[in-house]
C-alpha cells in the first residue's frame, strides 16, 4: 500500500538541500520501524517519493512524501512512530493512504505559495519594481549552472504577488504565488533576484523565504 505523508521542513533545517531531506525522511522511516517496500537488484534502496523540492535556504510548512508498504498497518501507530523519529526541526502533520490508481503527484499541482521576508529595503521601491514586473511581457532570467546557463521566462510562473506589507522599518514581507508545470517551476529567488532590471537591488541570499503551502488542481 503507498501512504503519503504531510511534514513541515522547519527553520533550523531550512539550509539543508533535497538530498539531504531525503535522507532525514529515510533515516526516521526505519527508525519508526516503518514496514518500507524495497526495489530490487544490486542496489535495493526504499520505496519513496519526495515531491516538489524546495531550494536550500526554504522552509515549508506542508511538503509530502509517499512511501510504499508491504502490509496495511494502523495509520495512528505510523504517525505516532515517525512523530518521535523525525530529527528536530521537522514536524509531522498528518499521513493517509493513496489509491494505487491516483494520478501522479506532480500533475496535480497547480502552484506554491510562498512568502518572502526581507530588510533593509524600502517597501515603495519593492511595490515600484513589482508593478514593473507584472507589466512586463515577460522577464528573462539565466540560470546558472555547474555546466549550462538556462534562460528561463519567469513571467509565466509568477501568477499573484501580494501587495507588500511593512513589518517595522525597513523590513518587507510579501506573499508570491509561483505556478508548477508538469514538475517544472522557478524559485522565489529568481524573481527577486530579476527585480534590479526594475530599478530594485537586493541579495536574495539574505530574504527569509518559506513555502505556506503547495496548491492543487
Amino acid at each position: 500500500m503507498r501512504v503519503r505523508a504531510v511534514y513541515e521542513k522547519g527553520d533550523k533545517v531550512r539550509f539543508l538541500g533535497h538530498l539531504d531531506v531525503g535522507r532525514c525522511i529515510r533515516l526516521a522511516l526505519r527508525r519508526a520501524g516503518w514496514p518500507l517496500e524495497w526495489t530490487q537488484g544490486f542496489s535495493p534502496k526504499p520505496k519513496i517519493s519526495i515531491y516538489a523540492p524546495l531550494p536550500v535556504g526554504v522552509a515549508g510548512m506542508r511538503e509530502y512524501f509517499d512511501a510504499v508498504l508491504t502490509e496495511r498497518p494502523d495509520m495512528g501507530a505510523l504517525a505516532r512512530s515517525l512523530s518521535r523519529s523525525f530529527p528536530e526541526g521537522f514536524a509531522l502533520h498528518e499521513i493517509y493512504p493513496v489509491r494505487d490508481d491516483a494520478p501522479p503527484f506532480e500533475d496535480t499541482i497547480r502552484a506554491s505559495l510562498y512568502s518572502v521576508d526581507m530588510t533593509g529595503v524600502e517597501p515603495e521601491a519593492v511595490r515600484r519594481a513589482l508593478e514593473a514586473f507584472l507589466e512586463a511581457p515577460n522577464v528573462l532570467f539565466d540560470v546558472v549552472r555547474p555546466d549550462e546557463v538556462k534562460t528561463v521566462d519567469l513571467k509565466p510562473y509568477v501568477l499573484e504577488v501580494g501587495e507588500p506589507e511593512e513589518i517595522g522599518e525597513g523590513r518587507v514581507i510579501i506573499q508570491m504565488l509561483i505556478a508548477h508545470d508538469r514538475g517544472r517551476t522557478v524559485r522565489p529567488q529568481w524573481v527577486i533576484s530579476s527585480l534590479e532590471r526594475f530599478d530594485f537591488k537586493t541579495d536574495p541570499r539574505e530574504a527569509i523565504i518559506d513555502r505556506r503551502k503547495i496548491i492543487f488542481e
